[in-house]
This record gives C-alpha cells, structure tokens and sequence, in this order.
C-alpha cells in the first residue's frame, strides 16, 4: 500500500506499507541416533512458515525552486525505512551445537533506519 500527499508544489510526504506472509521453512522436529551419533529429524518439506512480514516507510521530499530557465533542478528527501522497528526475519536457519539443534532468525533492517538523499536533475 502506498500514500502520496503533495502539501504544496515543493513539500510532500509518502507512507508505503509492505506486507506478505511468511516463507515455506522445513524444521528440525526431533533427534534419532544413527551409526553411534545423533541426527536431525526434519517435518515434511515446506510444512510450516516463517513469520509474517511487515515493514511501514516514510519520506518527506522537498524541491528547490521552480525557476523556468534552469539548467539542474535539485530535492532533499528526508525518511525512515521500517518506522515500526518491526524484527522481521527474512530466514531462519538451524545449527547443531553439542547435539542440540538451535534455531536463529537472521532479521534484515530489525530497526528503525534513517535516511536522507540530495537528487540532482538535468534539463
């Protein structure tokens, strides 16, 4: 989902919503002993799903000035990537330490994350 206001002709501010449900994972369920070791049971290929993803941006862009004769026109953009601060994980991944089987979430942007642009277009 996305939201555009333009509050003037040289301020206006964006909100863009990005949802989508969790990816296919196949889990450790159990652990048998095989030729003297111990060995990961895993559930059928794809049977759960990693959690839900959300993610909310917002920006703030300014233009310059709108003179007619201009050879550059130039605009800051001021933001925030995952306003919420929402841990989403983008994978889950699984690693056997002393025989037990742990699980970690490796989460892409896991906070809010500010940003600013300066963009310069030739006429």
């Amino acid at each position: 989902m996305v939201g555009n206001y333009r509050v003037n002709h040289r301020f206006s501010v964006s909100v863009n919503a990005t949802y989508s449900t969790g990816r296919p994972i196949t889990l450790p369920i159990g652990v048998y002993s095989y030729a003297g070791s111990l060995r990961a049971l895993y559930s059928d290929r794809n049977a759960y799903r990693i959690p839900d993803y959300f993610r909310t941006d917002f920006s703030m862009n300014i233009d310059g000035n709108h003179k007619v004769h201009q050879r550059t026109h130039n605009s800051w953009t001021i933001g925030v990537y995952n306003l919420t601060g929402r841990h989403n994980p983008y994978s889950v991944y699984y690693i056997s330490e002393n025989g037990v089987v742990n699980g970690y979430k490796l989460s892409i942007f896991g906070s809010a994350i500010p940003f600013v642009n300066f963009n310069i277009r030739f006429n």
